[in-house]
């Protein structure tokens, strides 16, 4: 069977759609991301985060406490990420909490959750509900 370049093209189109809508449908269009507080002491940590299209700013976070951030896959389909600057007593560090490439459908489409504690920002996987991302605070 031999398709004509309109039959080709209508294929095409439709596949992208099927493509984009599994997206939507495989996970939602909403990533939740929590930071959480676990440091001892009663210390307290600032967080500044930023998205592929938006300042959210800084806010501080109280032990046991913490923050969290939605993340709209609407706009941007695989292009979604959170960027954040996370700093306590000790120790300050710049790192990517969210993106779509390394986290979604592979470690948390829907939700993701850290963790700040004296030792390291800690990622938990959703889906083993095991820490898979392990980043030690780095030396002053």
């Amino acid at each position: 069977m031999i398709l004509s370049m309109k039959q080709v093209f209508s294929l095409a189109i439709f596949i992208a759609f099927w493509e984009l809508s599994s997206v939507v449908a495989d996970g939602g269009d909403v990533t939740i991301v929590r930071v959480s507080n676990n440091l001892n002491q009663g210390l307290s940590f600032t967080i500044h985060c930023k998205t592929n299209n938006k300042d959210l700013g800084t806010q501080v976070v109280n032990q046991n406490y913490y923050e969290r951030f939605e993340l709209h896959r609407d706009n941007a389909p695989g292009l979604t990420f959170l960027f954040c600057k996370i700093t306590w007593r000790d120790a300050s560090i710049l790192y990517v909490l969210y993106q779509d490439a390394r986290d979604f459908r592979r470690r948390c489409t829907t939700d993701c959750n850290w963790e700040v504690n004296n030792e390291n920002l800690l990622g938990t996987n959703q889906y083993t509900l095991k820490p898979d991302i392990i980043v030690p605070w780095p030396k002053n």
